[in-house]
């Protein structure tokens, strides 16, 4: 897990704070402002509404009496009373400039078409008497005429002569307006916004854009546009609306609907600069405020860094870093006690080093006094037994073999320890195949009575020729396959030894199936006179394996071990001048 420095996390924090409060106050700006805006297109919508309602009376008034005026005059009367259609025709025409408006119908009482006056000529009589049929017999004093795409607002008033009981009826007047773009354009005069006539699917009028209007209808007669919905808004093809609506009649065939659409291009234009502004006086906001918390938390943390920088040398085993007490009192307090304490583990440091270069030395006398007494041991006993052989009739050959091998293991112990005291490398590169050099290494294994049976496999790979002391390396993995085996003593299996030349130099990986290696151990594996489960180890063997890799500028390691067994990883470089130098320099 990614840990952060204290600096960063109150930079993180108060970042997250700051953009927080920001984002949160300028959101509710927004918000407030938004629904303002919608409060006022709403209301703005509704104002046309009003205005195109009021605007609608007042002509719906003045069609009024002019119609009930033209049915009260005598000579309207008296020519009604001829009931001669021509002469009605032709005398009806100055009533019709009178009036001044695009219909004027006169019928008999049987409602039968007599006079027809139409400043956009193309209805019959018939659709005359078919209207008139339909809005008398619904009681209407006013209707909505509508055929082939022409809309009409028609008042009707009864023409009767005499008064009382005596009165007769002596037929119907009509008179009425067409609701086209003219129409359309004086209400988006009064109402301030576009407007849209429409019956059923069908845009009758409107102010709309060409291809606004057309979008309209045919979404209409797609049915994506409901005429259910009184207000709302609606994106068509050059802008968006907000638009309210009012049914103008709706006893008609077909209901009149009015849309009062304002565009929103102004108020989106508004909404965009407004956006702009806010997220200019958020960046600004959000800048300054992280600007003055870095120079803010610069200032509380910088004397910790101080602290932590004294710490990390601490834990480099540096303890000379110098750590200066500054800051508030808190850290002064800290770095006091810091140092204190600093002083107090160096000194602990010193007096466990010498306590552990003593027992180091007491474990490793002992160690080797234990050896060389074992070793010493078997000399004076097999010479014992040498001096009387022919008394006791042993084999003088057998003897001398014993005390050979006890020689012999004093020698390499001696040899071991000489080895491990050397303080520069004491080695000698020659150019050598690695490969050659194991497989000596086994068969010097192989050699041992106890572990002739043992299978041992080569499995090598790449070219594993290089500069190395041969003599040394081979002890190397004599050492490695010799614990292997050992460790292998009562279990069944095979050691493999990989070597490889890889990039980075040649890898050798000592397989076993043996036990593992026990935890207790494990980090202390090559240090000098570490054992396990050996009676006669002395713990020299990894240790030389450690330092004779070391002095070819190498490493070993354990890869893995488990209980199902163990592998170690001898790396050794390509490089010639790598091992070259190291024959002469130091070890670190």
């Amino acid at each position: 897990m990614t840990t952060f420095r204290l600096r960063s996390q109150l930079f993180v924090a108060a970042l997250l704070i700051i953009l927080g409060l920001t984002g949160s106050l300028l959101f509710f700006i927004r918000h407030t402002v938004d629904a303002e805006i919608q409060k006022q297109v709403k209301d703005g919508t509704d104002e046309s509404v009003r205005a195109f309602e009021s605007v609608q009376r007042q002509r719906e008034l003045q069609l009024s009496r002019m119609g009930a005026m033209l049915a009260d005059l005598p000579t309207m009367k008296a020519l009604m009373s001829t009931q001669h259609a021509p002469t009605i025709q032709d005398g009806s025409e100055s009533f019709w400039k009178l009036a001044q408006s695009d219909l004027l119908v006169l019928a008999k009482p049987n409602r039968s078409v007599v006079a027809l006056h139409m400043t956009k000529p193309g209805w019959s009589a018939q659709t005359a008497e078919r209207d008139l049929k339909r809005s008398t017999d619904a009681g209407e004093d006013a209707s909505w005429w509508y055929d082939d795409g022409r809309l009409y607002w028609v008042f009707l008033h009864p023409i009767t002569s005499g008064a009382g009981p005596t009165v007769q009826p002596l037929g119907f007047l009509a008179v009425g307006y067409q609701v086209d773009s003219a129409v359309a354009q004086q209400l988006s005069v009064a109402t301030n916004n576009q407007v849209a006539l429409t019956t059923g699917d069908t845009v009758i009028a409107s102010t709309l854009p060409g291809r606004d209007a057309a979008e309209l209808q045919r979404r209409m007669r797609s049915g994506t546009f409901s005429t259910a919905n009184t207000s709302g808004e609606i994106a068509l093809d050059t802008d968006k609306y907000a638009y309210s609506s009012v049914l103008l009649h709706g006893s008609s065939p077909s209901p009149v609907r009015c849309y009062v659409m304002m565009p929103l291009v102004p108020v989106n234009s508004f909404i965009k600069r407004l956006n702009y502004s806010i997220y200019v006086a958020g960046g600004l906001a959000v800048l300054f405020g992280v600007i003055l918390f870095g120079f803010v938390a610069r200032t509380i943390t910088h004397p910790l860094d101080n602290l932590v920088a004294g710490v990390k040398a601490l834990a480099a085993g540096d303890f000379t870093y110098s750590i200066t007490p500054r800051g508030s009192t808190e850290l002064v307090e800290l770095s006091t006690s810091f140092a204190q304490m600093r002083g107090q583990l160096l000194a602990l440091q010193q007096h466990r080093i010498e306590s552990e270069r003593i027992a180091a030395l007491a474990r490793a006398a002992g160690s080797i006094s234990h050896d060389l007494r074992h070793y010493l041991a078997a000399v004076v006993a097999n010479a014992e037994f040498l001096y009387e052989a022919d008394e006791l009739k042993l084999k003088k050959d057998e003897i001398y073999e014993e005390i050979k091998t006890a020689a012999n293991q004093m020698t390499d112990l001696i040899d071991s320890l000489r080895e491990l005291s050397y303080q520069r490398s004491a080695i000698t590169p020659t150019r050598t195949r690695i490969d050659q050099v194991i497989r000596r290494a086994i068969e010097a294994i192989h050699s041992k009575p106890e572990f002739r049976d043992t299978r041992i496999v080569l499995s090598s790979s790449g070219d594993l020729e290089g500069m190395f002391d041969a003599r040394k390396l081979e002890r190397v993995f004599f050492n490695l396959i010799l614990n292997a085996c050992e460790s292998m003593a009562e279990a069944e299996g095979s050691i493999v030894v990989e070597a490889k030349n890889s990039p980075a130099g040649f890898e050798i990986r000592v397989h076993d199936s043996g036990r593992g290696i026990p935890g207790a151990i494990r980090e202390s594996l090559f240090d000098p006179f570490v054992s396990f489960g050996k009676p006669n180890g002395t713990g020299l063997g990894l240790a030389i394996v450690s330092k004779i890799v070391q002095d070819h500028s190498g490493s070993v390691s354990i890869e893995q071990t488990s209980e199902s067994g163990t592998t170690v990883l001898v790396r050794l470089p390509a490089a010639e001048q790598n091992v070259l130098s190291s024959a002469t320099s130091p070890i670190r």
